[in-house]
């Protein structure tokens, strides 16, 4: 892809996947495999048959409508899913007695971020 082709720049942006449109083709737990295994970055999806790479994150009838609906082009996989539910697991946890400390070992991120997170749900650090 380069500036000097137009063409391809529009087609990159236009294979931006919509999150709800991978969570309609292959479901909820798939699209978090999927987004757990290839998160903010472009996948290849084959035209005829998915990859190795595809079937072990999602599983064969899961990557089989990958290859169905957006085959023969790269897709984005978002991670907005994932981060959601990691901030609902967060949150699960801290109702459950979990420390600050705690918590950031255990979802390896940061003591500030967790705190964050907490005061956007509206829960008490």
């Amino acid at each position: 892809m380069t500036a000097n082709n137009p063409q391809k720049n529009n087609n990159k942006r236009n294979s931006r996947v919509c999150e709800q449109e991978l969570i309609h083709v292959i479901g909820v737990n798939a699209t978090l495999a999927l987004e757990r295994v290839f998160s903010a970055s472009y996948l290849y999806i084959p035209a005829r048959a998915p990859s190795k790479a595809i079937i072990n994150a999602v599983g064969l009838p899961a990557a089989i409508k990958l290859v169905e609906h957006f085959g023969c082009g790269d897709i984005w996989v978002p991670k907005s899913l994932l981060t959601k539910y990691r901030n609902i697991s967060i949150c699960e946890e801290k109702d459950k007695g979990k420390t600050l400390p705690e918590l950031a070992e255990k979802f390896k991120t940061g003591i500030p971020n967790i705190r964050r997170i907490l005061k956007q749900r509206g829960i008490q650090a």
